[in-house]
């Protein structure tokens, strides 16, 4: 058996249906010394499932667990953690998501995976493209929650020479007699009118390719990195509805790999929070109608029919016992017993299933006193 790195969500391993199944998470250290801590932190974890499965299913997990046992002998993969690991397994096959934010190490083995953390990640640091844009040429990335990286685009679509050619904008001249076999010749217009010409084609180009190749097919947020004059000109001429108005104004290649990646997730850290705040408030105007509640019951009974269009988790908040997806009814456990799963995290999953939406959220954006929320299809 062998892992693999998953950057999509959901993953098909989670629609198998198997029985139980295991879902471990690791907070992991990214900084010498501290994260040679991380292999034993794992292994601790691994103990802490095996203890918790009957003798029939831990022979059913033989391969699984001979995996972890590689896993947490690799360097190498460990020497490339994030700041936190979900590792997912069943009897036949095993993923592992790299979660940029911080995640409380934990190991449950239950009927359904355990999987708010990677929906937390997957919602705040989500798929989108990065243009970085000069005068004479751009460069077009794809980030997500894995990291970022550069799409290959041939020059003659990338840069100004590339794409214009011959048709640069040449000097005007004409031509006037002075008298005898005197002729003087008059420029109109300069180099920087001429600049301003072929950086307005070049600019259409550029917005013309982008829509065509990449915001039409992904439909996914633009983001728009360059200095302040170069912005202002794109902005002004683009069609480009992907094109979000939150911008870098800086020179992308002026940063390194990291600060780079920074900037990005803090654009789409502020766009989550206005999306979030007109969220909230059409919240409250569908719980005035009765088109939305914070009770428990009530919230169980509406997933189970299927009338639950987006639902709403409080960060780090778990309520240990099981539900029932058909009669939305919910049975109590208890914490400790590591064969118990979250209530909340079974509902996520059948809500999302059925075509809803799962948004978890730290306490203070919640859009009531309780730790969970639903709003209504009708």
């Amino acid at each position: 058996m062998n892992y693999q790195i998953i950057k999509e969500f959901p993953h098909p391993m989670m629609e198998k249906g198997k029985r139980p199944v295991i879902s471990i998470y690791v907070e992991t250290n990214i900084k010498k010394p501290d994260r040679l801590e991380n292999p034993i932190r794992f292994k601790n974890l691994v103990k802490e499932v095996q203890a918790s499965l009957k003798d029939k299913e831990f022979k059913r997990f033989k391969d699984l667990f001979l995996l972890f046992k590689e896993m947490e002998e690799d360097a190498l993969f460990w020497e490339g953690a994030t700041e936190s690991l979900a590792i997912l397994g069943d009897e036949e096959e095993c993923i592992v998501y790299k979660l940029p934010v911080s995640v409380k190490s934990l190991a449950i083995v239950s009927d359904s995976y355990y999987i708010k953390p990677i929906l937390r990640s997957f919602q705040s640091y989500g798929h989108y493209h990065v243009l970085g844009l000069n005068r004479d040429n751009f460069i077009l990335y794809e980030a997500s929650c894995d990291g970022i990286h550069k799409i290959p685009v041939d020059q003659q679509d990338s840069t100004m020479e590339g794409v214009l050619g011959t048709e640069k904008t040449a000097p005007h001249l004409s031509v006037a007699s002075i008298g005898g076999d005197q002729t003087m010749y008059h420029g109109h217009g300069g180099a920087k009118d001429e600049r301003k010409v072929d950086q307005e084609k070049f600019f259409r180009h550029v917005d013309a390719f982008i829509l065509e190749q990449y915001s039409h097919p992904y439909k996914i947020p633009l983001i728009l990195m360059g200095l302040d004059e170069h912005q202002g000109e794109f902005r002004k001429l683009s069609k480009n509805n992907y094109l979000i108005d939150e911008g870098i104004k800086i020179d992308g290649e002026s940063l390194d790999k990291k600060s780079f990646y920074e900037k990005i997730q803090g654009v789409m850290k502020e766009l989550f929070k206005k999306e979030l705040k007109v969220r909230i408030d059409f919240f409250a105007e569908a719980h005035a109608k009765d088109l939305g509640s914070d009770d428990l019951v009530q919230i169980g009974r509406a997933i189970a029919e299927g009338r639950v269009a987006t639902l709403y988790l409080e960060e780090n908040t778990v309520h240990p016992g099981l539900f029932d997806p058909n009669q939305g009814t919910i049975i109590q456990g208890e914490i400790e017993n590591p064969r118990v799963g979250d209530v909340y995290d079974d509902m996520a999953e059948v809500v999302l299933s059925r075509g809803g939406e799962v948004l978890i959220l730290e306490k203070e954006d919640m859009p009531t006193q309780s730790d969970l929320a639903a709003l209504y299809r009708y």
